[in-house]
């Protein structure tokens, strides 16, 4: 007997998927017009199986948000910098920043980003030493991820100060990342993979990630949805607290500090940091700089809506003053920027931005200037280049 009901529901179906992707491809087309060039991280940035993510060397880009649209350059070391050697020019001293995206300059041009502008006050200073100011800040780092890249690379630039720039958030990263470190036998942080290991399904799963894959790698529509439609979709961050799952649990009303028992494994890897320097003369500091939502009741204004923060009103910067008390508990000196913030906040405004949340290049210049401020009397009693230590064994 012949099927004569497949044609009736055969054609019109094969007609819907032609139509549909007929649409999908007018949409691609016209997401490459409006957007002719590539604006997504993945261009400058990857997973990194030790330090879960870096900087791709040579590479460049541009990032793009609904509130800015800047440039990225990555030079040969993997930094958002201007090109450096490995090699410390003879009578050359260096300042290496380590930090998140504060530090790397989210948003705004890399010569607008805090360690350009505290390059540009230091040479403004007319010192009797050169001093190089190097930018290895990264969005999401945190000192777990800090303490590896400094120990396993940039150690090698030989810096005479290392500034580790700390973020509020890094206690919740540093939480996060530890569930993905490998250690070696003596407890040694070795690696944190961009990822755990997936473990490969039916080949239905297999097939479904292979198309994410390649829409990922060819198509700007998907990658459009991807970055600025789902995050919509999605619930709101956690707000509950709890440092293990919301991010700015230091912040929220009613948090228990629990005597810096929080902090406790950033704190334990910024003590790493300090004796892989120390064992070759290098000082360590720390500084730490407020949220917009800490500084006035008019900053941050939309993003304190997703993030479940209340308008029109300053949060604690109780946070700011434990991470005072570790540096002096450790003998690391702290630059604490809050007052330069709120003072600067009572003749300026905006220094963050409304959304994002990161500096505006008005607040970058704040945090140069806060800096400059408490660095300028060491860099001016610096006359030699400090002799480098031996590396200690392991290293």
């Amino acid at each position: 007997m012949k099927r004569s009901w497949i044609l009736p529901i055969l054609v019109p179906s094969i007609a819907t998927v032609i139509t549909s992707v007929l649409c999908l491809l007018a949409l691609e087309a016209a997401v490459r017009i409006i957007e002719p060039k590539k604006v997504l991280r993945e261009d400058f940035e990857r997973g990194d199986p030790v330090f879960h993510h870096r900087f791709i060397p040579n590479a460049s880009g541009s990032y793009k948000s609904l509130e800015f649209n800047v440039s990225y350059s990555i030079n040969a070391i993997g930094l958002r910098d201007r090109e450096i050697s490995w090699n410390k020019p003879e009578g050359t001293k260096r300042v290496l920043l380590l930090g998140d995206s504060f530090t790397e300059g989210n948003g705004v041009e890399a010569e607008d980003a805090f360690p350009a502008r505290l390059q540009a006050l230091v040479d403004a200073a007319n010192l009797s030493t050169r001093w190089e100011v190097i930018n290895a800040g990264e969005g999401s780092y945190s000192p777990l991820l800090e303490y590896l890249l400094l120990k396993k690379q940039l150690v090698d630039l030989e810096p005479d100060l290392v500034i580790l720039n700390l973020d509020l958030s890094d206690a919740y990263d540093d939480i996060q990342y530890t569930k993905l470190v490998t250690f070696d036998a003596s407890g040694e942080p070795m690696a944190v993979p961009a990822e755990p290991e997936r473990k490969p399904g039916p080949w239905y799963v297999e097939a479904i990630y292979s198309l994410k894959d390649f829409l990922k790698d060819h198509t700007r529509l998907y990658n459009l949805f991807r970055r600025h439609v789902a995050p919509l979709l999605t619930a709101r961050p956690d707000a509950s607290g709890d440092i293990r799952v919301d991010k700015y649990a230091m912040i929220r009303d009613g948090y228990d500090p629990k005597d810096g028992r929080d902090w406790s494994l950033t704190f334990g890897y910024i003590e790493r940091i300090r004796d892989v320097l120390r064992v070759r003369g290098v000082p360590l500091w720390l500084t730490v700089y407020p949220y917009a939502h800490q500084v006035s009741p008019r900053e941050w204004n939309e993003g304190r809506v997703f993030w479940s923060f209340q308008q029109n009103r300053v949060y604690t910067t109780a946070p700011q003053k434990q991470v005072e008390e570790f540096g002096r508990s450790k003998g690391i000196p702290v630059i604490n920027m809050t007052d330069d913030f709120l003072e600067r906040s009572k003749k300026e405004f905006p220094l963050y931005f409304a959304y994002d949340g990161h500096f505006l290049p008005a607040g970058h210049a704040v945090a140069a200037e806060a800096i400059f401020r408490e660095l300028l009397p060491f860099l001016q009693q610096a006359k030699t280049p400090i002799a480098r230590a031996a590396d200690p064994p392991g290293n």
